[in-house]
């Protein structure tokens, strides 16, 4: 039985975005991924999900810009933005545009599965 997060997964990586969308349907979480800022907001635009993996250093447009627009599509959102780099900067800006958390890659699937549980879906207390 599925999960109740609905979860989409956000990185200009396709290997990256596919691996890790594949490990957490191993997980039964209902999960999609794609690989870039425009076509993850055209995603929230058409579809709810209430937790979103995002990369913020991406071409085009940013993981910041695309946390603005998600934000005000769906605010109840938990993005939890992902990041390779030492980017203190961008991940300052990430935090004051309301992203949940930060992961730092590679990160152990244990943490991710831990911040998943740990959000609320929309609706709910807590």
């Amino acid at each position: 039985m599925a999960k109740e997060h609905r979860i989409l997964i956000v990185d200009d990586n396709k290997d990256f975005a596919d691996v890790f969308c594949d490990i957490l349907k191993a997980n039964d979480y209902m999960v999609e991924s794609c690989y870039g800022g425009a076509e993850a907001i055209e995603k929230m635009k058409k579809g709810a999900f209430n937790i979103m993996f995002l990369d913020i250093r991406m071409p085009e447009i940013d993981g910041i810009q695309t946390l603005k627009e998600v934000m005000r599509i769906q605010p109840d959102t938990t993005v939890i933005m992902m990041t390779g780099y030492s980017v203190d900067e961008l991940v300052h800006k990430a935090l004051e545009e309301r992203a949940s958390d930060i992961i730092y890659k590679p990160f152990e699937i244990d943490k991710v599965l831990s911040l998943i549980q740990g959000s609320r879906l929309p609706g709910t207390a807590g």
